[in-house]
């Protein structure tokens, strides 16, 4: 098995009451992974006063800790996506209705002798550098374009403005559109109870050989005015703590979300930085 040199791993909490986005570090499986929950529409509590999108991503996080080294990480998305939506329906969750739903993306990866296994769902990403400086991104962030096309309209129709501390309704129309595209034609895959996840989820083999590191980030993580290969070339340099932190300043100096267009001021953040020999 290629060595593992050093594994970084870390997770902020951004604007939110809870943070959603969470860590699988599963070292005796050589299993690891980052989740990123999200709420439906219509939020809920449960007894313990979590969000529905830190229950969800703890459900999958539980489901890859708990399985055995030998199960595909392909199975165990779907364990998880099974689990949630029996999770879901015993607090009547319409579960028919993608954008009630709650959820989470993924990417997650296990490390089998000279190779790696992937999977991965919503804009959660995972980047392969090599020894060379080549960085790679092994699935595609189907969710991103949608949301760019809803940012740019904010920006354009409604300058960014937040009446009385909301998005515009219209904006918030889109969003939920958005978030009804999961697991459906044209939209990307999400954990969220919909067994049709199966047909959509993205999942792959690469040769380790020539690897430098691995980096699995949420997309609070997101380089947005960065140049994406060179974002995760600073991490590999600088370290994920290092980085993830810079970014977190510079959201909290920029918290009218001017300078940088996003919907919340700072989402939650994980990430793993997995270097080897």
């Amino acid at each position: 098995m290629k060595g593992i040199w050093k594994i970084e791993s870390c997770t902020r909490k951004g604007t939110g009451d809870w943070n959603e986005d969470g860590l699988i570090l599963h070292q005796p499986a050589h299993r690891y992974g980052v989740v990123d929950g999200a709420t439906g529409i219509e939020p809920a509590r449960d007894p313990l006063g979590r969000s529905p999108g830190r229950i969800a991503m703890e459900t999958v996080v539980s489901t890859f800790l708990g399985q055995e080294d030998s199960d595909s990480l392909r199975f165990l998305t779907l364990e998880a996506n099974r689990r949630l939506r029996t999770l879901m329906q015993s607090y009547g969750v319409d579960v028919s209705d993608p954008s009630r739903c709650w959820s989470a993306a993924h990417a997650v990866v296990q490390i089998r002798e000279d190779r790696l296994e992937w999977v991965q769902s919503g804009d959660c990403k995972i980047y392969a550098a090599s020894r060379d400086g080549e960085v790679l991104s092994l699935a595609e962030d189907r969710v991103k374009p949608l949301d760019d096309r809803v940012l740019s309209r904010w920006v354009e129709e409604f300058e960014g403005s937040r009446p009385d501390g909301a998005l515009p309704e219209p904006i918030r129309e889109d969003l939920r559109k958005n978030r009804a595209r999961g697991n459906r034609p044209g939209g990307y895959p999400v954990i969220n109870g919909d067994p049709a996840l199966e047909k959509y989820l993205q999942s792959g083999t690469l040769s380790l050989k020539g690897l430098s590191f691995l980096l699995l980030v949420t997309d609070g993580m997101d380089p947005r005015h960065r140049d994406e290969a060179e974002w995760v070339r600073r991490i590999g340099q600088e370290g994920l703590a290092t980085m993830m932190d810079e970014l977190l300043r510079e959201e909290r100096q920029d918290d009218t979300c001017a300078r940088m267009p996003r919907f919340k001021v700072s989402d939650d953040k994980a990430g793993i930085l997995i270097r080897f020999e």
